[in-house]
């Protein structure tokens, strides 16, 4: 792959190496985002490609080769699953949001996010954990889910699927709310609508 993309570092989950990541002209890939999915055949695993150039993720592809669904979104050119165009929600209140988020596998930090989970736990109508964060970012842009934030991701659980929130109208943020990139991560993923209130929220548990 490397003599096709000859002036791009392709930065893989097998093949990476640890440091800091160029901020442009990258390609991520996570050949298989939620291997413990596949391992037990659970159906939500997802190849996963960010294309990275100017420091801004410029393509996303997200596939689910068991449920045949296909995500794809370029800069300034829409969203798409299966070739046909999705959206964020139009969900306005946490109370009224169906939210997604992962663990790490790290217990570290547990008691800050088994605290931050029992608040969204009590203000929203519920969560759900698929494990592949590609696949939580591609069902956020569709409007599945309203929300989906998590901690300790690598980059190319991430790199495909922030384009695909984006050019469906989401937002895409650190924890703290400023612009989300390649130097973080943890996000929050949201139609937008649910963000400041979801920010809140964290800051109150803080």
């Amino acid at each position: 792959m490397q003599k096709i993309f000859p002036s791009f570092t392709i930065i893989g989950e097998e093949t990476h190496a640890e440091g800091k990541y160029p901020s442009e002209n990258v390609i991520f890939i996570d050949p298989i985002d939620g291997t413990t999915n596949f391992v037990h055949g659970v159906p939500f695993v997802a190849l996963s490609v960010g294309v990275i150039t100017d420091t801004e993720t410029k393509y996303g592809v997200v596939y689910n080769p068991v449920l045949d669904e296909l995500y794809s979104a370029e800069t300034g050119k829409g969203s798409f699953c299966n070739g046909l165009p999705i959206k964020v929600s139009e969900t306005s209140s946490l109370i009224n949001s169906l939210i997604s988020t992962g663990f790490p596998y790290k217990k570290d930090n547990l008691p800050y996010l088994m605290k931050v989970l029992e608040e969204v736990l009590k203000t929203s109508r519920g969560i759900r954990r698929a494990g592949a964060a590609s696949l939580d970012l591609c069902y956020t842009a569709r409007g599945i889910y309203d929300l989906y934030y998590e901690t300790r991701l690598q980059p190319w659980d991430m790199a495909g699927g922030l384009i695909i929130v984006r050019e469906a109208g989401g937002i895409v943020t650190k924890l703290d709310g400023r612009y989300h990139d390649m130097d973080s991560d943890s996000l929050i993923a949201s139609n937008g609508l649910l963000h400041r209130e979801f920010l809140n929220l964290l800051n109150e548990i803080r």
